[in-house]
């Protein structure tokens, strides 16, 4: 009773710091871009916090601890597929920031000479993307409060959407930046301690070795959970990454090219270092307990029945600023792509009062999520099944349309046709069809292409006809709203 007291009351103290943290931000948002953008000025270390706050989310921490509780190191695979793609995100896609974007859907109109059908399909696709991230999160969050508390699965989960609400929409991106510091903070010194208090209780690593199934501490545990599927997950992760608008309005938001270049690779090398705390915690709970029934639980479990007290505490809040950096930062997104393009989609012209939609449009998502969350399984299940339908036609498209010029709009339009297409009609026989889907989605776009006209239109000559529709959104002041 006395580790359940103590969990709440440090939740209570993280929830109501990060509220005032975002609430502080929301007083001096002045313009659109404050919210939307954080002001395009970002620096390194901030950018740094929480691309990693981001990465090792609800995903990382309870899906893939859950996944080393019943494989050993595979569970490492999650942590390194992200933290892959945001490596090569940084190496090859930093350069957009020089064109002041505000959504990942404005640099595939470049790549395809702003071609409606385009836009508009990967506007859906994009958006709908977020809720489903959103939904892992919440679902994390979920299972945390259920571990505390007790409560019933559903009223865990609503009250884990409301949380995340609370702190996500008041401040904007400016606040989802600086409480995700905070949180990475919390996060690496909580694993920190965790880690440690693993490896001394157990002897080390060779101590966890002799304690579980020896195909455990096979390469990334695939003795156990077999090398197609590790390559699959993987996959699947870089894929997300690199069609991610999180990642992408980051990088956009940054003070420099360069500074969002080295703080997406530096990024990238900490989630990939992350993935062995991962390992050992999900290894270390089976080694105690073989029988639990949702794999998903492992780590709730080591905190709330073996760690002392002040660890337990620090652990499981830990667990939570990791799950609501990467809500955070998926509630941004959604809601600057929103106002961007959803919005446009539906009415036909820009918001006169960007900041009123958005949070409003933010108060829908975390509700739709939410319902979503009620109906969905386990997280690295639903994943494995939204990732294919979702993002591999949008990886195909961004990464064929940044490095060949050849690549035209209706080349994109049967990608995005053919790749949720075999996604769908493999799922039956494949418990991970997105390499299938990526192939054939990359084949349809170069050989539709090269049947087709070669653009038009350069990259730049569209870039540069968006920024009156950019700025039409983002030079809006608070004295402007007011006055509409």
């Amino acid at each position: 009773m006395a580790k359940h007291a103590a969990i709440a009351i440090g939740l209570i103290i993280y929830l109501v710091l990060t509220t005032i943290v975002s609430f502080f931000w929301m007083r001096r948002t002045k313009k659109a871009a404050d919210y939307l953008v954080a002001g395009r000025g970002l620096p390194y270390w901030a950018l740094t916090g929480t691309i990693v706050g981001t990465c090792i989310g609800t995903g990382v921490i309870i899906g893939g601890s859950g996944l080393a509780y019943k494989h050993g190191w595979a569970g490492c695979a999650y942590p390194i597929g992200l933290g892959l793609g945001t490596l090569l995100t940084g190496f090859f896609f930093a350069k957009m920031r020089r064109y002041n974007f505000m959504t990942l859907s404005e640099e595939i109109a470049c790549y395809y000479e702003a071609n409606p059908t385009i836009v508009g399909f990967s506007n859906i696709a994009v958006f709908f993307s977020q809720l489903c991230w959103l939904t892992v999160q919440i679902l994390g969050g979920a299972a945390v409060v259920g571990a505390v508390t007790g409560l019933p699965h559903g009223v865990c989960i609503v009250l884990a959407g409301f949380a995340k609400a609370l702190i996500s929409i008041p401040g904007g991106l400016k606040a989802v930046v600086y409480t995700d510091v905070i949180q990475t903070l919390i996060l690496f010194g909580g694993f920190g301690c965790l880690i440690h208090s693993v490896l001394h209780t157990a002897g080390g690593l060779e101590g966890l070795r002799h304690a579980v199934p020896p195909e455990y501490f096979s390469f990334l545990g695939v003795d156990s959970f077999g090398g197609w599927k590790v390559f699959n997950l993987i996959f699947v992760l870089v894929v997300s990454v690199v069609a991610d608008p999180g990642r992408r309005l980051t990088m956009y938001c940054a003070h420099t090219e360069a500074g969002a270049k080295w703080s997406m690779i530096t990024s990238g090398v900490v989630v990939v270092i992350f993935s062995a705390a991962i390992g050992i915690a999900g290894i270390y709970t089976f080694r105690l307990n073989p029988d639990l029934t949702v794999t998903d639980e492992a780590l709730p479990w080591l905190a709330m029945n073996v760690l002392p007290t002040w660890l337990a505490a620090f652990i499981v809040v830990a667990i939570v600023s990791g799950m609501s950096s990467a809500a955070n930062g998926t509630a941004a997104a959604a809601g600057t792509f929103f106002v961007r393009h959803i919005f446009h989609m539906v009415t036909g012209r820009h918001p006169k009062q960007p900041l009123v939609v958005v949070r409003r449009a933010l108060a829908c998502v975390f509700i739709v999520s939410t319902t979503m969350a009620l109906f969905t399984g386990s997280i690295v299940g639903f994943v494995v099944k939204f990732l294919p339908v979702t993002m591999s036609g949008l990886a195909v498209i961004i990464v064929l349309g940044r490095f060949w010029q050849r690549a035209n709009w209706r080349g994109a339009l049967a990608a995005l046709v053919v790749t949720p297409a075999v996604s769908l009609a493999a799922m039956p026989f494949i418990n991970n069809p997105i390499l299938p889907a990526t192939i054939m989605g990359a084949i349809a776009l170069m050989v539709v292409s090269l049947l087709t006209a070669a653009p038009t239109q350069t990259f730049d000559q569209v870039a540069e006809a968006l920024i009156f529709e950019r700025e039409s959104i983002e030079g809006k002041s608070l004295d402007k709203i007011s006055a509409n």
